[in-house]
This record gives structure tokens, C-alpha cells and sequence, in this order.
């Protein structure tokens, strides 16, 4: 009986939630403050976000729907849809912040947005440096070039690892290249949750790397673009200013989500878990 009365409550808590998250977005549409992109399906991205919810858990072993408040799971899918990303693809990651959910974006969601700015034409191509591989680049105008690297079989050693490169496709035919030490990777990983301590990191460092200079690579193209590959063929986009003004109230609110939610377990003061850690720059 116990069991049934814990499944009504979450189906509840879900319909509560993605009827909020849905209006919201809907809202936003018709007020010309967000435009999504023509592939992305919010209903379908929220049914398998919420399945991907429901596997969620605290370092506690504690259940994020159980936890986390409601405004904070409701934002944390508003955040995925107005980026237009997707749980299923990999692109966002769901972590637990004490009683908080919060929506990390992931190393392919940077690739997928950085993709629709429309400077970005291809996926970013990465390549580790070990000692005593020959590596020669140049400055021009203050971009660089990867001018040599050459790289014997014997060189591959994941303790070895002097640093990385990251080299992106743009539509003007140019290259993008952004080049860091491993001290500089080592650093940037000491802003995620595991410091860099990860499993992940520790057996698969080379591949780690790579999407750390990817990232770092797609970020300048993501944080200077504007909307206008979302804008083509849509109706006349709202200035800047008055859709600056809307964005700000985009969060929910506690009084703004339904309070019929279901009996919380204790909050967590712990730490998020994620298995596989968002590279933050």
C-alpha cells in the first residue's frame, strides 16, 4: 500500500513539475523572449529527463526527487529546454547540491551549442602532447598554429602528458586553435565537483583532456554568439534589451511551483556526485 501511495506522489510531483516547466517555456515563446531550436521537442526531452530523475541520487544514496526542492527541480529542466539539450544525448548532467538539483551542462551539449552559433562547422578534433613527441606552433596575429607534431608510438603514456590542443572547424574555412599546458588542464579541473580525482580521470587522463581544451576551444564561439541561427525564418526577434529584461524572471519561484509535492527525506548537506564531472572554466 506504502509503495503505491510513494508511486502516486511521484507521478504527482512529475505531472506538477512538467506542466510547470511546459507553461513557462510556452510563455516565454509567445513572448518572443526564447526560441528553440525547430529539432528540439520539449515534451519528449522532458518525459526523458524525468526517467533520468528518478535514477538520480545525492552522495548519500538519497533520491534527488526526494530531496531536492521543487522549484529547484522544475528550474533545473527549464534550464535543460531553454538551452535546448537533451539528458537522453548526454549533453546535461543532473547533480544533487544539498536540497538544490542543478543542470550542468556536458562536454557534448558545449559541442551542440556551439555548433548552432553558426561559426562552429564541425566537431572540434583534439590531440594529446606526451614528452618527447616534436610539437611546433606559431602565433599570427594572435591565433595559433599548430605548425608540427609528431609522435612516436612509444611517447603514449598517460603519466607523460605535457598537454593538449584542441583545433575547431569554422564556416569562413579559418581554424580556431586553442593550446594548454597539463598544469593548466589540472587547474581547470579543480573547479569541478571530484578536483580531478575521478576514475575517469585517473585511468583515461588522455581523453579527460581532450574535452577539457575542447571545452575551453567551444567557449569562446558559445559566450560571444547571439541567436541569430535560431532567429532564421522565425518572426521579428525581440530586442535585446527587452528580452534581457524578461530573461531575468525565467526562475521559478517556491510560491510559482504547486505545493502538493510529496514527503521530503532529510535534506543533504553533502556534496554532489556525478560520475562523470563538468569541466568548469
Amino acid at each position: 500500500m506504502e509503495k503505491k501511495e510513494q508511486t502516486k506522489s511521484l507521478s504527482v510531483f512529475q505531472k506538477d513539475i512538467t506542466d510547470s516547466v511546459t507553461s513557462r517555456i510556452n510563455e516565454l515563446q509567445e513572448m518572443g523572449a526564447l526560441v528553440l531550436p525547430k529539432t528540439y521537442a520539449v515534451g519528449n526531452e522532458l518525459k526523458m529527463a524525468w526517467f533520468a530523475l528518478q535514477e538520480v541520487k545525492d552522495r548519500n544514496g538519497k533520491p534527488a526527487l526526494e530531496v531536492c526542492s521543487k522549484e529547484s527541480v522544475a528550474n533545473a529542466l527549464l534550464k535543460m529546454c531553454i538551452q535546448g539539450l537533451s539528458v537522453w544525448r548526454k549533453q546535461v548532467d543532473f547533480i544533487v547540491y544539498g536540497n538544490k538539483l542543478s543542470c550542468d551542462r556536458e562536454y557534448h551539449g558545449t559541442i551542440a551549442l556551439a555548433l548552432r552559433t553558426g561559426r562552429v562547422t564541425g566537431i572540434p578534433e583534439a590531440e594529446i602532447i606526451y614528452e618527447n613527441d616534436i610539437f611546433k606552433y606559431r602565433i599570427v596575429n594572435g591565433k595559433k598554429e599548430v605548425v608540427e607534431h609528431a609522435q612516436d608510438l612509444e611517447n603514449i603514456d598517460i603519466t607523460k602528458i605535457k598537454g593538449a590542443y584542441a583545433v575547431v572547424p569554422l564556416t569562413d574555412g579559418t581554424f580556431y586553435t586553442e593550446i594548454m599546458t597539463i598544469q593548466q588542464i589540472r587547474q581547470a579541473w579543480m573547479q569541478g565537483a571530484m578536483k580531478g580525482q575521478s576514475g575517469a580521470h585517473k585511468n583515461f587522463t588522455d581523453q579527460m583532456a581532450k574535452k577539457t581544451v575542447i571545452s575551453r576551444a567551444l567557449k569562446l564561439f558559445i559566450s560571444s554568439s547571439d541567436d541569430a541561427s535560431l532567429m532564421e525564418n522565425e518572426a521579428e526577434p525581440v530586442p535585446v534589451e527587452e528580452k534581457r529584461e524578461t530573461l531575468e524572471e525565467v526562475e521559478f519561484t517556491e510560491a510559482e511551483v504547486v505545493q502538493d509535492e510529496p514527503e521530503k527525506l532529510e535534506q543533504s548537506d553533502e556534496q554532489p556526485k556525478s560520475n562523470d564531472p563538468q569541466m568548469m572554466f
